[in-house]
């Protein structure tokens, strides 16, 4: 999977269009969000249904965790723990990269947090703040 597809298939999954907007992505993408999805959750031993009632309010341990799995996986993360703010914005899709900037422009800045999956999840919890019409979780 080419790093632009990665890029893509991330800011989709937790910046789509408005939610009266129903996305569909091209099936080898939509594949891979889901496996993504799966690896992410089994890593965390989650259930889907610990995901479906997440709510971006709670800092609930495992939940960080799996959004570090995802930042990691999708390499919006490196392994050292920052944030490729470089990497996000030159493969972002051209459709959507002037959304996905902006938003990440304001999120620049955040709190590092205890460990990598706090610093995930303040990240996500930005993106949140700045744009929570577009924002979805995975």
């Amino acid at each position: 999977m080419h790093c632009s597809q990665v890029c893509l298939i991330w800011f989709f999954a937790m910046c789509a269009f408005a939610h009266s907007l129903r996305l569909s992505l091209p099936p080898e993408l939509q594949e891979y969000v889901d496996d993504l999805h799966k690896i992410c959750l089994d890593r965390g031993a989650l259930q889907e249904s610990d995901h479906q009632s997440y709510d971006i309010n709670n800092k609930d341990e495992k939940i960080m965790c799996y959004m570090k799995c995802l930042m990691m996986e999708s390499k919006w993360m490196k392994p050292g723990g920052e944030i490729d703010y470089d990497f996000i914005e030159t493969q972002a899709h051209p459709d959507v990269k002037d959304v996905l900037v902006a938003a990440l422009q304001k999120c620049k800045i955040i709190q590092e947090g205890a460990d990598l999956c706090e610093k995930s999840y303040n990240f996500n919890k930005c993106l949140h703040a700045v744009d929570p019409v577009n924002w979805f979780f995975v």
